[in-house]
């Protein structure tokens, strides 16, 4: 019997990201306004232009306009504002 395989990583694998995003990682883009990131370790800069936030291997930048944290609790953020791109770089600094 074939195994379905859902849809987040279908999208993961489309993107190349399932080696920075995996099922423990969850980031929820809704339009270019609100981001939700779980599993987050830490905020490691914050203005409102850019925004770093520590992920397992990774660092998710995030770049915009008038950004800011609506909320940070329990490893979950909540980023607000005009989001214009989103970039992951790893912790070492390498490929």
């Amino acid at each position: 019997m074939k195994r379905k395989v859902g849809l987040g990583k279908r999208i993961r694998k489309a993107l190349e990201l399932d080696e920075i995003i995996n099922e423990r990682d969850n980031l929820q883009l809704c339009g270019v306004n609100d981001l939700t990131v779980r599993e987050c370790g830490r905020i490691l800069h914050y203005s409102e232009s850019e925004i770093k936030l520590s992920l397992r291997e990774y660092i998710l930048k995030i770049e915009g306009e008038g950004l800011y944290c609506t909320s940070y609790y329990g490893g979950t953020v909540r980023v607000d504002g005009e989001i214009d791109a989103l970039y992951f770089e790893r912790r070492n600094g390498g490929k």
